[in-house]
Formats: C-alpha cells, structure tokens, sequence
C-alpha cells in the first residue's frame, strides 16, 4: 500500500505505524491459530481491528481534505474570493 497518496503527509508517521501495527497483529493471529490459542487469536484480531480503524480513519481525513481543496479551486476559478468568505464566516460565528 502506497501510503504517501493516501494519507496527508503530517499524518504519514502515524499511518506507517498503524499499517506496521495492523500486519504485526495478523502475523500474531496466524502464530496463535497454530498454536490452537483462540482466545489469543481473537485479542490480536480485535487489536488488529482497532489500527485498521485508525488507519482508515486517517485516509478519510486525506479524501475530505483533498475534495476541500478541489471545492475552493473550483470556486475561484468561478470569481469567488474564498478568503474573504472564510473571513467572514468566521466573523459571523464568534
């Protein structure tokens, strides 16, 4: 899994760590399922499950980002001065 695209890069560390953790737990599972340790096996998969959430939650965050940055473009190139509605927005709301 290429990493670099999927994630934004001050998140980069976190997910290499959380891919690291999610293969490091389904090489535990596979050691426990050998030795017929189910109760072993079902903690890493749920440890497992947990990095896998976290990883994906991190890839959403990225897609959110990059469909707010396509929103802004796509409105200044239609003439709209983001900042100013930004500045404003945030006038309107403290």
């Amino acid at each position: 899994m290429n990493l670099h695209t999927k994630v934004h890069p001050n998140d980069l560390k976190q997910a290499i760590n959380l891919y690291e953790c999610c293969f490091s737990c389904l090489n535990r599972v596979r050691m426990e399922m050998y030795r017929d340790n189910l109760d072993e096996c079902e903690r890493w998969m749920i440890e497992f499950q947990r990095c896998k959430k976290e990883l994906d939650q991190l890839m959403e965050r990225k897609k959110l980002k990059d469909r707010m940055e396509k929103l802004v473009k796509d409105l200044q190139v239609q003439g709209y001065n983001v900042e100013l509605i930004a500045w404003k927005g945030r006038k309107d709301h403290a």
